[in-house]
């Protein structure tokens, strides 16, 4: 609020939490100091004065975009705003969509016309890109190689007919991404595939961490969680940092802050989020070993996972045993459980865990 006589200042309640409600009996403008008597929230126990209220239901917030008086502009010759052409109507490209058109409707932006128009069955292209993208995170390569390129510069599709097929069959599961996973992996073409080693994404390897630590929040849904940021970063609008655990969810849930990405994110090939990837780099550099060997979160889920195993077998042969079952998913040799038994009884479980974390094995997937 102002002090100043005349000017002119307004009240701005606003809720974005999905927890807890806010409830306004009056609002009060007063020359005096204390508030007027009998005011209800002048009593501290207030809550005996409201009434019982219905549940309310919780909020959902999402980014939105609207235009002010939407209208069709005309063409700016040679790109100049001072030498205007004749209205250019609004619609899609027409070396895509042809020149026969839905018109726009009037006093509309036009973005739920090219929405419909993008996932129309009538567009299979929509669905040939995305059928495509799915191959490839299966396979490691797309049928169209270039996946984010399916135009003239790009490379031309292995098999134009299973490309189609597999569109075709997207569109009629009424667009379902997890149809599309179970069509491909229980196909006999996946089944008889041979598949080169392959490292886990950035995302993987942190959900992995947290998984065989045992402190994995696997809830579906919910806010995102703001992500640790370390005091070595620094930059314009930097947020207060969140959790280093991330509360524990999935990586899925952590924010994308353009100007304060995850380092450990980015050490492995975390694509900058300022333009689409349609496929990701694995590279090799002693960056991402020095990542696993000094990151705190690594540590954190190092001891977490240490300390699990101690209080759940005190035999250290089982204890092997687990973590092999849990970090490999196979069972140890007899000579890995005796080197790693024997590193821990002079290193600790916490550094054993450590670096069953390190191995090429945890990282890669063949």
């Amino acid at each position: 609020m102002t002090k100043e006589i005349g000017r002119i200042c307004y009240f701005e309640i606003v809720d974005r939490d999905r927890n807890g409600y806010i409830q306004v009996d009056r609002i009060v403008f007063s020359d005096d100091e204390k508030p007027p008597e009998g005011l209800l929230f002048g009593n501290d126990d207030h809550r005996d004065y409201l009434p019982a209220q219905p549940s309310v239901p919780p909020s959902t917030f999402a980014m939105i975009a609207m235009d002010e008086a939407p209208a069709d502009t005309r063409i700016h010759i040679r790109g100049s705003h001072k030498n205007l052409g004749d209205i250019a109507p609004r619609r899609f490209l027409r070396v895509i969509a042809g020149e026969e058109q839905t018109p726009i409707p009037p006093g509309t932006s036009g973005r739920l016309a090219l929405a419909e128009w993008m996932a129309s069955e009538q567009n299979p292209l929509t669905a040939r890109v995305m059928v495509n993208r799915i191959w490839a995170h299966h396979f490691g390569k797309g049928i169209v190689p270039t996946t984010d390129n399916f135009g003239m510069t790009g490379d031309r599709p292995t098999t134009p007919e299973l490309l189609d097929w597999l569109a075709a069959r997207f569109i009629e599961s009424g667009w379902s991404v997890k149809a599309m996973h179970r069509e491909i992996v229980l196909s006999p073409a996946y089944r008889a595939a041979k598949f080169p080693v392959r490292r886990l994404e950035a995302e993987a390897i942190r959900d992995a961490l947290l998984a065989v630590s045992g402190s994995l929040d696997a809830t579906l849904y919910g806010p995102s969680i703001t992500p640790h940021i370390s005091k070595y970063q620094d930059g314009r609008g930097k947020p207060k940092s969140g959790p280093l655990d991330g509360a524990n969810r999935r990586s899925l849930y952590i924010q994308v802050r353009r100007n304060f990405l995850t380092p450990f994110f980015l050490a492995f090939d975390y694509p900058l989020p300022v333009s689409t990837t349609g496929a990701r780099g694995a590279s090799t550099v002693p960056s991402q070993a020095l990542m696993m060997l000094n990151n705190e979160f690594v540590l954190l889920c190092a001891e977490r996972w240490a300390r699990r195993l101690e209080a759940e077998l005190p035999d250290e042969n089982a204890r092997v045993q687990r973590m092999f079952q849990e970090a490999f998913a196979r069972p140890a040799d007899a000579w890995e459980v005796r080197e790693v038994a024997a590193f821990a009884r002079e290193r600790g479980w916490k550094e054993a865990a450590h670096t069953l974390f390190n191995s090429a094995e945890f990282l890669y997937v063949q």
